[in-house]
């Protein structure tokens, strides 16, 4: 089985040859999809939006395949970045708020039948508040999105988040906590 960064140095090579460099990159989105996709689920609570998020992740990953840098980050770490960037965007994007003022988030059909004896109204308010939640955190700066993202959706500890982000520990806690804070005054939970 060939590394993630001998598939990129295939993909890079093959660019103008498509079909050599699609199997390569068939290979390096089928290592990374279901994992990102659940990533992306997480902060969006809809299938169908983490859906299409997920596939333009995986574009934006190919387009800027050559500027990956193996010596700076691992594939995974970097995908995830670019993951947690796009999410970020959606949630500051005019589609989005406008999404929110003008209509609720859909119950999906297929998960009307996986959540049979589940109040589906529940899982209307789970998404909504999610949506709340990371609408009051992409009001932030990335790096204090990415720490929010990861110790909630990767569910490092702050020690990781540091280190991985070249913080210090305190920088970590103290970012993490001030946005708890505002969403606990910006978010409506009756819970």
């Amino acid at each position: 089985m060939q590394s993630d960064n001998q598939l990129i140095r295939k993909i890079l090579r093959h660019r103008l040859r498509k079909n050599q460099g699609r199997e390569a990159a068939d290979e390096l989105t089928r290592r990374y999809y279901k994992e990102l996709y659940a990533y992306v689920f997480r902060q969006t609570g809809s299938r169908e939006l983490a859906m299409d998020l997920t596939q333009e992740i995986f574009i934006q990953i190919l387009q800027k395949l050559d500027a990956y840098n193996e010596k700076k980050a691992g594939f995974r770490t970097w995908a995830y970045r670019i993951a947690s960037n796009r999410i970020t965007d959606y949630y500051r994007s005019l589609t989005h708020r406008m999404a929110m003022l003008v209509e609720p988030l859909p119950v999906e059909d297929d998960e009307v039948i996986s959540y049979e004896g589940v109040d589906i109204e529940k899982i209307i308010i789970q998404r909504e508040l999610i949506c709340q939640v990371m609408s009051v955190v992409a009001q932030y700066p990335s790096q204090w999105v990415q720490i929010f993202q990861k110790k909630c959706f990767e569910e490092m500890t702050f020690a990781q988040i540091a280190e991985s982000m070249e913080l210090s520990v305190n920088t970590v806690k103290t970012r993490f906590y001030h946005m708890v804070k505002k969403i606990r005054q910006e978010v409506e939970y009756d819970g």
